[in-house]
C-alpha cells in the first residue's frame, strides 16, 4: 500500500508540475506574443522614419490620403482604384515620394510606401501624418486624397484632376521665398482654403499650425452655434476642417497656380488652364471675388475681418505679422467699401 501511495502522490506532483509548466510557458507565450507585436510596430515606424529622413533632400514627401467604401463593393473598390490610378500617373518617380495612409477597403498601390491603414476615419489622420513628418524637418510637403471616391461626379473629378496636378506642379515645387503654401487656387472666402484641399507647403510653415487631431475640436470650439448645422462651410468647421487646416495661420502665405476664372466651391470649373504661380492676391482676382460672393453677403462669416482676427488669436494666440495676406487684399478701398467695412478702421489696423 505504502509504495502505492507514495506512486500515486509522485504522479500528482508530476501532473501538478507539469501544468505548472505548462502554465508559465502559455504566459510566456502570451507575452512573447505581446512584445513581438510590438517590436513589429516600433520597427515598422521606425522604418517609416528612417525612410522619410534617408532622403530627405532628395525627393518631395507626398501624404496620400487614399480611401474606398467598404459597403460599395467592387464598383466602389474599382473607381477608388481607378482614381488613384489616376494620380499616381502624374508622380514623378525621381521626385516625388508617396506615403499611403489608407481607409476602408485596402488595395495595394505601385511605387508607394503603405504606412497606416484604418477602417474607419477622415483626412486628419493623414495630415496628422505629415504634420509629424514637419517637426523633424523644414522640407516641402504635399498633401492629396483620391477626391470624388465616395461621392463620384463630373464636377469632382474635374476639381481633383486641376488640384492634383497642381500641387504635383514643378510651380508649387518650386515656390518663392516670399510663398509657403501652394495650390490650384487659394481663397478667403468664405473662410481661408483651397477648394478639394490638395496643396504643397513648406514644413517651416506647417510645424506652426495646430495637431490636426485638435483642429477639428478647436475650431467647434470657437463656433459652437454652428456646429452640427448646415452652416459648417461658411467658416470651416466640422468635416470642412481639414479643408481649413493648412491656411489657418496668420504668417500663411498662399499662392496659386490657376489662371483661370475659378474661385472656389464648383462654380466656373474650366476644362482648360494654364498655370502661372502667383502669390495671393493674385493680380485679377479682386473682381473675380466680388462676382463669386454677391450671392453669400447676407451670411457674415464669409466677409468678418474681426472674426479673422478673433481666429488667429483663438487658435495660436497671434496678431497679424508684417507678412500677412490680408494686408494687401484687404486694404483696397473698394474691396473696403463692397464689404460694408469702414476705410478708416482699415487704417487704423494697418
Amino acid at each position: 500500500m505504502v509504495p502505492f501511495v507514495f506512486q500515486y502522490r509522485t504522479n500528482t506532483r508530476i501532473r501538478a508540475l507539469n501544468i505548472a509548466l505548462i502554465a508559465v510557458s502559455m504566459v510566456s507565450y502570451f507575452f512573447w506574443d505581446i512584445n513581438y507585436q510590438l517590436m513589429t510596430i516600433i520597427q515598422t515606424k521606425q522604418l517609416y522614419s528612417q525612410s522619410l529622413l534617408a532622403s530627405s533632400n532628395a525627393f518631395i514627401r507626398v501624404f496620400y490620403n487614399v480611401y474606398a467604401d467598404p459597403t460599395g463593393g467592387d464598383i466602389a473598390l474599382n473607381r477608388a482604384r481607378d482614381y488613384v490610378r489616376e494620380q499616381m500617373g502624374l508622380i514623378q518617380p525621381s521626385l516625388h515620394q508617396v506615403f499611403i495612409r489608407s481607409i476602408g477597403a485596402q488595395f495595394k498601390v505601385e511605387n508607394a510606401t503603405h504606412v497606416q491603414h484604418d477602417d474607419q476615419g477622415d483626412e486628419m489622420g493623414t495630415l496628422k501624418l505629415l504634420w509629424d513628418y514637419c517637426q523633424k524637418t523644414e522640407d516641402l510637403v504635399v498633401y492629396i486624397h483620391n477626391k470624388g471616391s465616395l461621392h463620384p461626379s463630373k464636377e469632382n473629378d474635374s476639381l481633383r484632376q486641376w488640384i492634383t496636378r497642381a500641387a504635383l506642379s514643378k510651380e508649387c515645387s518650386n515656390m518663392p521665398r516670399k510663398c509657403n503654401v501652394c495650390s490650384w487656387r487659394f481663397s478667403p472666402f468664405p473662410h481661408p482654403h483651397n477648394s478639394g484641399n490638395m496643396w504643397a507647403a513648406k514644413c517651416e510653415y506647417v510645424k506652426k499650425l495646430i495637431d490636426p487631431l485638435l483642429f477639428e475640436t478647436r475650431m467647434s470650439q470657437l463656433y459652437p452655434t454652428i456646429v452640427n448645422t448646415w452652416k459648417g462651410w461658411m467658416v470651416g468647421v466640422g468635416r470642412h476642417a481639414a479643408e481649413h487646416w493648412v491656411h489657418s495661420h496668420p504668417s500663411v502665405q498662399p499662392c496659386d497656380v490657376s489662371t483661370s476664372d475659378f474661385v472656389w466651391g464648383y462654380d466656373n470649373l474650366p476644362e482648360d488652364d494654364s498655370f502661372e504661380l502667383q502669390t495671393f492676391p493674385r493680380t485679377d482676382y479682386n473682381f473675380k471675388v466680388l462676382e463669386r460672393e454677391e450671392e453669400y453677403r447676407e451670411h457674415p462669416y464669409a466677409h468678418s475681418f474681426d472674426d479673422r482676427l478673433k481666429e488667429y488669436d483663438f487658435l495660436y494666440n497671434e496678431t497679424l505679422p508684417a507678412s500677412w495676406y490680408g494686408y494687401e487684399f484687404y486694404f483696397n478701398r473698394s474691396l473696403a467699401l463692397h464689404f460694408e467695412y469702414p476705410f478708416s478702421k482699415w487704417l487704423k489696423i494697418i
